[in-house]
């Protein structure tokens, strides 16, 4: 129960049972079966600020920037009429406002929680096939979300093909990038601190929600220390049964997302 020793080139692993032994000294190793409660929680924490901090870049930059420039795009590809209309998202095309901000900060919020799940499903599904298993997962349930026939953005826009293409590329894409984040960030996380703090910094927007909702954080990260700190759910949970558990998990999302998004885009489409 070690962690990783190719850690430094992918995040095979977040629990390591699948790779060989990594020096102790490895803020983001295992800690020993028997390790007291500070360790197990610091474990649980520094890998939670990783997978977040990467979601967040993530979020902000394909979700909240790759969006404007996509809407930006389509702007010039359809009708005057949709400019000073709002989009689906609630800021008013062709125009940069205050509502734009709003919305890379949601895009950077949602991207985090996202990263949280992403090092979760990694720990259990390492390698190339793992990630495209949790990039196919988090892309489709992703683009079901953003893609209604009914909305502004797929109804005035053009053409819609495109339109189509580059939001279902978008949550793909984001969730590529948070996986690629994880593992190269692996390689100096909390080992350098001045960088590992600045990379954290948008965990600030997560603030107002925590304040609200310190119960469910202060719930989880218990589960997640029992998890680590009990042998017998320790292991099962990275072993077979985890990564049954994961592979079923984003197999199951991913065929329920792609039904109703295959079917959406096709009626879109179908209007042009």
């Amino acid at each position: 129960m070690t962690a990783p020793t190719d850690a430094p080139a992918t995040v095979e692993t977040l629990t390591g049972m699948r790779g060989g032994i990594r020096p102790v000294s490895d803020p983001l190793a295992l800690p020993p079966v028997g390790a007291g409660f500070r360790s197990n929680f610091g474990f649980i924490v520094r890998w939670l600020l990783l997978g977040g901090a990467a979601g967040a870049v993530s979020g902000f930059l394909i979700g909240g920037v790759g969006g404007r420039l996509a809407m930006f795009l389509l702007r010039f590809t359809s009708s005057d009429s949709v400019r000073g209309v709002e989009s689906d998202d609630g800021f008013t095309i062709g125009r940069f406002s205050t509502d734009t901000i709003f919305l890379l900060a949601l895009t950077t919020f949602l991207g985090l929680i996202v990263g949280i799940v992403c090092v979760a499903l990694r720990s259990q599904l390492p390698g190339f096939r793992g990630a495209v298993m949790i990039v196919l997962a988090g892309g489709t349930l992703g683009a079901s979300v953003i893609i209604k026939p009914d909305g502004i953005d797929f109804t005035r826009l053009a053409p819609l093909p495109v339109a189509c293409a580059l939001f279902t590329f978008i949550p793909l894409a984001a969730t590529a990038l948070t996986l690629l984040l994880i593992g190269r960030w692996r390689r100096w996380w909390w080992a350098k601190r001045r960088r590992t703090a600045l990379a954290c910094a948008p965990w600030i927007l997560a603030v107002p929600s925590v304040v609200v909702s310190v119960p469910t954080i202060l719930m989880l990260l218990l589960v997640g220390v029992g998890v680590v700190g009990l042998p017998f759910v320790r292991s099962a949970v990275t072993g077979r049964v985890g990564w049954t558990g994961a592979v079923a998990l984003t197999t199951v999302v991913t065929l329920l997302a792609s039904v109703p998004l295959v079917g959406d885009v096709a009626e879109i489409v179908s209007r042009q």
